[in-house]
């Protein structure tokens, strides 16, 4: 059995921004974003354990994990519970690091 989903407010929000960004620099390419970012949920879904931990996350509980978004600079970066992933960013690799560590108590 797979988990659910649920991305935080600001996550899903960065990745609207990220794929406007995209598509106003040609056309397809938010799209296309949008479209790996997909991909890379379903693997996460498939194994959530199964990606890297984040190096700059000092706890274990929730142990944070970070899964690469293919062709695109970004990194979807989650949580996961007995019951649900849990989304907390969607997050540029070379921008403010470590932004979306209030994220995830709420």
């Amino acid at each position: 059995m797979s988990l659910p989903q649920r991305e935080h407010p600001e996550a899903r929000a960065e990745l609207r921004e990220a794929a406007r960004w995209y598509e106003k620099q040609q056309r397809g390419v938010g799209q296309r974003l949008l479209d790996r970012t997909r991909e890379a949920r379903h693997s996460i879904v498939a194994a959530p354990q199964s990606w890297r931990r984040r190096p700059d996350w000092d706890r274990d509980d929730p142990a944070v994990r970070v899964r690469s978004v293919a062709k695109y600079p970004y990194d979807i970066v989650y949580f996961a519970t007995d019951g649900e992933i849990v989304i907390i960013a969607y997050a540029h690799e070379s921008r403010e690091p470590g932004y979306w560590k209030h994220r995830v108590d709420t």
